[in-house]
Order: C-alpha cells, then structure tokens, then sequence
C-alpha cells in the first residue's frame, strides 16, 4: 500500500472515523477449516492445556472437535460434537454461545471444562460454552471496532465457518 494512503487510513482511525460518517457495509466472510485451526491456535495462549486441537465445521451450525487435555499419553484424545447454540446480538449480548452435544460425554466434558484454565475469552457452564466476542477482540488489540457491529451472524458448512457482519459508522 502507498505509504501516504497507509498515513490516511491511519488518521481516519485515529480520528474515531468521524471523517467517514454514515459508512455502512456487510460482508460475508467464509473461513476455511485450515485458517479457522490457525486461528484458534493464534488466539490461545501456549499455556492453554489443550493440544492437538482441531476444529471441523459440520453442516447446520456445527462441529467436530477434537484434540487431547494436557501432554500426558494416559489421557486418551477427547472429540466433542458442537452446535451454535445463541447468536451474539450486539451491543448487549456479544457472545457467540455453543452447546456440547455429544451426550454421553456432555456431564464429563462440561465438568472437565470448569476446571482447566481457559483464555479470559472463553466462559464454559453445564454444556454450554460462551466466546466473549469483545473480550477476544480487545485482547487482540481491536475491540474499539466492536462498537460499530450492528449484527454478526456464525454459520457453518461443512468444511467451513462463515462470518456474516453488518456495521455502521454513526
């Protein structure tokens, strides 16, 4: 990018967007299970007592995910069935809630959930797991464009996520 046009977009963001007032756009972003693995493995911290984690989008809101708790070889690899459960709604409720549907392990898994140590991001309760979307996004250095979320829907296909957003610059 011309360095100039760098220095605007910069003065722009700085500036609060208000020279951009009125901005509206949607976009709809698929994100492939490889990217969507990266991601993730970004996102959590490397004292994260997960390993190997991997997640499958499924088709109708869900999917598979599988890895191992901890290094030790006497822990056998744990896979989990995950729908969406609750759709953030911003700005109130900006959590992307999950449902653990893997029924017989469901009790144990949402008991071994509460005890591990998780990123300040990720709420887990029963069989429900909540992803703070706002507490993820300030921690990556980007929650002052939360604000300007109108509606974030997350689907899935299988083989991939897709992030529907739609925003407005007051």
């Amino acid at each position: 990018m011309n360095e100039r046009v760098a220095q605007l977009f910069d003065q722009v963001i700085a500036g609060g967007l208000s020279d951009v007032a009125g901005a509206e756009a949607s976009v709809t972003l698929p994100i492939s299970k490889r990217l969507l693995n990266d991601l993730v493995s970004a996102a959590l911290p490397p004292s994260a007592p997960v390993q190997n984690l991997e997640i499958t989008p499924l088709d109708g809101d869900r999917f598979l995910v599988g890895g191992r708790i901890g290094s030790s070889s006497l822990l056998p690899p744990f896979q989990l069935n995950v729908a969406i459960d609750r759709q953030p709604e911003f700005p109130a409720f900006p959590f992307l809630v999950l449902r653990l549907e893997s029924a017989g392990l469901r009790l144990l898994a949402g008991l071994v959930l509460r005890k591990i140590s998780m990123p300040p991001w990720i709420e887990s309760e029963f069989d429900r797991i909540r992803v703070n979307l706002r507490a993820l996004a300030d921690q990556n250095g980007v929650g002052q464009y939360i604000a300007y979320i109108e509606q974030l829907q997350v689907k899935t296909i299988a083989g991939s996520l897709q992030f529907s957003v739609r925003a407005r610059v007051p």
